[in-house]
């Protein structure tokens, strides 16, 4: 229906493109291209509002269409769906290790900008749980998600983070940059 309805408006706005081509053309007439000009731009608000309320959702059948949709949710501001849409994408079979880590991961940031550290650090915990024997990058929002901890009241859990991570040396030198943030919370 909206299909139909967009395709009247398209040919509205066409017509009064060309109505307004002919009406002024050779003498010009300053009300009439004010009022025509009004039409056309009530014409393209209305086709504008109709796309944007009807934009289509994508079959998310794979991680990568659940990633960038939570994340599209997220930029605008709509953090409980973008949530909802990882939690959706966490019940996909086909995802390996990694990529329900990611989501994870991801659904801890959102409770992070929504100041839930609890749950925040919950899905955090689901994460490393995962990933505990596989070779991951260093990242500079560990230090985040380490101060999330401190922030649920879960210095403890911080403190063993923090040192499973510098555990990761091994493998990658970057992770020597948690060495301070492990200082500043044994203080």
């Amino acid at each position: 229906m909206s299909k139909f309805i967009l395709y009247l408006f398209c040919i509205t706005f066409t017509w009064h493109i060309i109505h307004l081509i002919y009406r002024n053309w050779g003498h010009f007439n300053l009300e009439k291209l004010g009022y025509d000009s009004l039409t056309i731009i009530v014409d393209l608000v209305f086709i504008w509002l109709i796309l944007k309320t009807k934009k289509p959702r994508k079959n998310l059948t794979k991680f990568e269409h659940f990633h960038s949709e939570a994340f599209d949710a997220e930029t605008r501001k709509e953090f409980e769906k973008a949530i909802q849409i990882r939690n959706e994408g966490l019940k996909l079979p086909t995802l390996n290790v990694l990529q329900r880590a990611d989501l994870h991961v991801g659904n801890g940031g959102t409770y992070i900008n929504i100041k839930d550290y609890k749950n925040a650090t919950n899905c955090f915990d689901k994460a490393f749980e995962l990933i505990k024997h596989e070779k991951v990058p260093y990242d500079k929002q560990y230090i985040e998600i380490i101060e999330s901890y401190v922030k649920a009241n879960r210095k403890e859990d911080a403190i063993k983070l923090v040192e499973e991570l510098l555990d990761r040396q091994s493998y990658n030198k970057k992770f020597k940059r948690l060495q301070p943030v492990k200082d500043k919370l044994l203080m």
